[in-house]
């Protein structure tokens, strides 16, 4: 018997050594269909038998039916693959257009076998991209996916407060379940009365790869929790798609592994938009108190006796009466300051007698109490302050080294907060995506892949890198940088902001259709929107506009300006589809508020790649941002568009280079804001005649 490779479309050959270089046709790039030649002492039935086995084997059963893969995809697969067959993690930058959510899956899925496949992602829409590519697929696994707890309860809109005192209440509830108490969770109680038709129900929701709100709406239908029925019939299934915290958070990503009955080594990793991940993980092993929480737990001695209430008396009003108005008195007018955490230690201890540590336990112990009492009273709050400062002291006083930085902020409604804020993420995020059998992280756009690479990974060993080139027509695109505007603070003059309302009214009056124009901050946008005068229907982002309020008005007619922010709702992850955006003007350049906090990031960036803690901790954001903004207009092959970027400091090698390469290749610059209107202009009119 003799396995070859046949194109199915162009019907050309190819040797196994040849499929294992790449599964897809040279000529044509379709997916490559394994056959068998049966020698002479084989009959036709068992040469067609073997044949229908390889089929299912090669992976090409999961193309969609009729699908013919785009050649960026091919390419996707490819390096995806290599890096698999190597027990490397793939990091790739994939611009939008490339297909990158089936390109993973056909990357997975045809060597999945009896392995379990996490898709982890950050928001409802990443989630739906990949549940279309799923449903869209000739035969999918048995797929779940799950949004938190509380958004899948069918009691959410029937209790308040915050998560915490959502999950106690939901403990208390099935708890009573077991107990035949009152009150008690009905849904959860037909679960344990109705198993089989619970669990019947949540693998019909499986097998049609529904989403976590349409699978709680059918499942509230019947009577049961989406949540806990999905739970019971995990071990049954293949594909579970959940959000970063599901991957990441080690507390979470433990159950969530013992409910699937398996272990990491098991489990295959698709990481979307993965340039979010560096900040989520550093959030996670951060946080923050406000003095208001102190209070409230000193309140919360008044209602709940215990053994020990003078010590818990005593600490918060230590904490209320000492600590928090001698970290103040240093704040002065700053909005932030460094704080030294062990000399806070040592004086909490010379104000009360005991260390941080032990107050701590004393005040988790009294939380402890004070939530069985609110439960045995029915209380609709299980919640305690007392055990939440006694969480935030655990945290402030034992996150230490160089990778942690205890701050105090005041926020724009000055609010104070005391916090812990981590440096550094690589302690959550690279065992996981070691030990997973194999890990794709992929994003739009990571500046350079590299960079991502070291702030998700502790070493460049066994990672394979690769950027993709954008696979939509460079005649489509015109991008421009103006080389005579900055906003550099020393810049910002009133001349300076009259230029860039000058390019901001050229680009309106020679663009044809809807534009958006992003800014670095509200402030900035103020400034020059009181120099515009325009001839379009003005859309200015407050920070309260709703997404669907903007839709509408841009889907109303192709003559409006959206005035927004870069990193906004509307610079990030907002869809225009249909070319409901035919430019992008950027004003600035979007670097982090400077503060001692940005320093300290960089600081230790520098300590951990020497000389380039500034760009890892302050440039390469700033231009994720400037190009995620860019990106709103070309969302498709069709999509014709120009992106304007108005800042000379974009135009400088260091920072051109770590644009997207095909930025760096069609990039003009602009003398003024005449040229600039001139070249959109001309755009429009060259395609006019096409």
């Amino acid at each position: 018997m003799t396995r070859i490779y046949v194109c199915r479309k162009c019907r050309k050959r190819y040797s196994p050594e040849e499929f294992r270089q790449s599964r897809f046709c040279r000529d044509c790039g379709t997916y490559l269909s394994a056959r068998i030649v049966a020698s002479a002492s084989h009959s036709r039935r068992a040469a067609t038998a073997e044949t229908a086995t390889e089929n299912r084997a090669s992976g090409d059963q999961w193309l969609p039916r009729g699908y013919e893969v785009r050649k960026g995809q091919v390419k996707f697969i490819e390096e995806a693959t290599k890096a698999l067959e190597n027990r490397q993690v793939f990091v790739g930058s994939a611009p939008c257009g490339i297909g990158k959510s089936l390109a993973s899956l056909l990357t997975v899925l045809p060597r999945l076998g009896e392995n379990k496949l996490m898709i982890s992602f950050r928001t409802r829409s990443q989630l739906h991209i990949f549940l279309k590519e799923l449903n869209g697929l000739e035969q999918t696994p048995l797929t779940v996916s799950f949004f938190s707890k509380q958004d899948m309860c069918p009691l959410r809109m029937k209790t308040g407060g915050s998560y915490f005192d959502f999950l106690e209440e939901c403990r208390r509830l099935k708890e009573n379940c077991e107990t035949g108490t009152k009150p008690f969770c009905q849904f959860y109680w037909n679960i344990t009365k109705k198993r089989r038709q619970a669990e019947e129900l949540a693998l019909d929701c499986a097998r049609k790869i529904l989403d976590p709100k349409e699978t709680s709406r059918r499942m509230a239908k019947n009577g049961f929790c989406a949540y806990e029925a999905l739970k019971r019939v995990l071990g049954k299934v293949q594909i579970f798609l959940g959000t970063y915290n599901y991957t990441f958070n080690p507390p979470v990503r433990k159950a969530l592994l013992q409910n699937w009955g398996v272990d990491l080594p098991d489990v295959y990793l698709i990481v979307d938009e993965a340039h979010n991940i560096p900040t989520f993980a550093r959030e996670l092993l951060s946080d923050r108190m406000a003095p208001n929480t102190v209070e409230n737990a000193l309140k919360e001695t008044e209602n709940f006796e215990h053994k020990n209430l003078g010590d818990v008396r005593d600490y918060l009003n230590v904490l209320d009466g000492n600590l928090f108005p001698h970290i103040q008195k240093d704040l002065g007018n700053s909005d932030l300051k460094m704080l030294d955490s062990q000399d806070l230690a040592d004086r909490f201890l010379e104000w009360s007698g005991t260390s941080s540590e032990e107050a701590a336990e004393t005040l988790h112990e009294y939380g402890e109490s004070v939530r069985e009492r609110r439960q045995e009273m029915g209380s609709d709050k299980i919640f305690s302050y007392s055990h939440r400062v006694g969480d935030f002291m655990e945290n402030f006083f034992q996150r230490v080294g160089k990778q942690y930085v205890h701050l105090i902020r005041k926020d724009w409604g000055d609010r104070i907060y005391l916090e812990v804020k981590s440096l550094d993420g690589r302690e959550i995020t690279d065992p996981v995506l070691r030990q997973a059998r194999g890990s794709i992280v992929m994003s739009g756009f990571l500046s350079p892949p590299k960079v991502y690479r070291d702030l998700i990974l502790r070493s460049p060993k066994d990672v394979y890198l690769r950027e993709f080139d954008s696979p939509f027509p460079a005649e489509n695109r015109l991008i421009l940088a103006a080389g005579d505007v900055s906003s550099r603070f020393e810049k910002r003059t009133d001349s300076m902001l009259k230029k860039w309302a000058e390019y901001v009214e050229a680009i309106s009056a020679a663009n044809e259709g809807n534009m958006a124009v992003f800014f670095t901050s509200y402030n900035l946008m103020d400034s020059i929107l009181s120099h515009v005068d325009v001839d379009r229907r003005m859309i200015v982002e407050k920070r309260r506009t709703r997404r669907s309020e903007v839709m509408d008005n841009l889907s109303g007619s192709r003559s409006n300006v959206l005035f927004g922010v870069m990193g906004g709702k509307f610079s990030e992850g907002m869809d225009y589809p249909d070319n409901l955006l035919t430019c992008v003007v950027t004003v600035g350049l979007p670097y982090a508020t400077w503060s001692v906090y940005q320093r300290a990031l960089i600081s230790y960036f520098d300590s951990q790649f020497p000389g380039r803690g500034r760009d890892y901790a302050y440039l390469t954001p700033a231009i994720f941002r400037l190009v995620q903004a860019c990106g709103r207009v070309h969302r498709s092959a069709e999509d014709k568009g120009c992106i304007v970027m108005l800042d000379e400091r974009i135009t400088r090698p260091d920072i051109r280079q770590l644009l997207p390469s095909y930025y760096q290749k069609e990039m003009r610059i602009v003398a003024n804001s005449m040229e600039c209107g001139e070249n959109i202009a001309d755009f429009w009119e060259t395609h006019r005649k096409l």
